[in-house]
């Protein structure tokens, strides 16, 4: 049976956004007393805010449960939360219904279009400026993809990019196409590779980078290599090695130097990914 085994070096990355490359940790328990420390705040704080406006509380831990998912379907999650349900129906008398859902998703919008350009969240994760750099002179093709609305992505890109000299080469769009931790996002930004190089690129020359399960998850429905950050971001450790990743490291700092001294000497021995957690910083 012929079996064909790619033996090149990695072509595209394709990175998420928040926890990721930016909006990291840190304690801003000064802004938001509920705090917990960890990266991907920009999503958590409009979410918590939002739900709030309608006599809701949830802790930080309950919203960050299906972090990496489209906004709305992440918002469906939390409305579907046992301790959201009890709230509401002790304080409306009733179920949630659409009507709701629709009218808490539109307290959310603006308050997801302020915070994920606030200064102390738009902000590079320590070493990401310079592992996309590296990725850049190594001929690899950098992706963002995010469960952000795509007019948000873009104004978060824009300021990465006129304040950091980030810029991603390829952006896929959450409200086009099936988030994680389905494969498309993954496979967006390799059509988008193809049409800006005319190169097509097999799944084992990409490498998905995230913050969260649902990350891991996409990428390994993929088909390609798959690097869990376990300290700048949503997830934990445990969480995300459940998820069954390549590689675990604490954040994109990391990644450098796991595409070019582990990964890529793999592909050229003709290995391919998801085989299981190989590697951990």
């Amino acid at each position: 049976m012929y079996n064909r085994r790619y033996t090149g070096k990695i072509e595209l990355a394709v990175l998420d956004t928040a926890g990721t490359f930016c909006d990291g940790p840190g304690d801003m328990s000064h802004r938001w007393p509920r705090d917990d420390g960890r990266g991907c705040k920009a999503p958590v704080v409009p979410f918590y805010e939002a739900i709030r406006q309608f006599g809701i509380e949830l802790d930080w831990a309950s919203i960050r449960k299906p972090m990496g998912m489209f906004k709305p379907t992440h918002l469906r999650m939390l409305m579907n939360l046992p301790e959201f349900v009890e709230q509401w129906e002790a304080k409306y008398n009733r179920p949630w219904g659409e009507d709701d859902f629709e009218a808490i998703l539109a307290a959310f919008r603006p308050l997801m279009s302020k915070y994920i350009v606030d200064e102390d969240l738009a902000r590079p994760i320590e070493g990401a400026v310079e592992a996309i750099a590296k990725m850049k002179e190594a001929g690899i093709l950098v992706g963002c993809d995010t469960g952000y609305y795509a007019e948000d992505s873009a104004a978060l890109n824009k300021v990465l990019e006129d304040k950091f000299d980030m810029k991603f080469d390829v952006v896929t769009n959450a409200e086009k196409v099936p988030g994680r931790p389905s494969p498309f996002m993954v496979y967006d930004c390799m059509l988008s590779a193809y049409k800006l190089t005319n190169k097509v690129i097999p799944c084992e020359a990409v490498v998905k980078i995230d913050d969260t399960a649902a990350g891991m998850k996409c990428g390994n429905n993929a088909g390609v290599w798959t690097i869990g950050l376990y300290a700048s971001g949503s997830n934990d450790y445990d969480m995300l090695a459940a998820s069954k990743p390549d590689f675990l490291v604490p954040s994109v700092k990391y990644v450098p130097e796991i595409i070019f001294n582990e990964i890529e000497p793999r592909l050229r021995r003709g290995e391919r990914p998801g085989q299981g957690l190989i590697e951990t910083i």
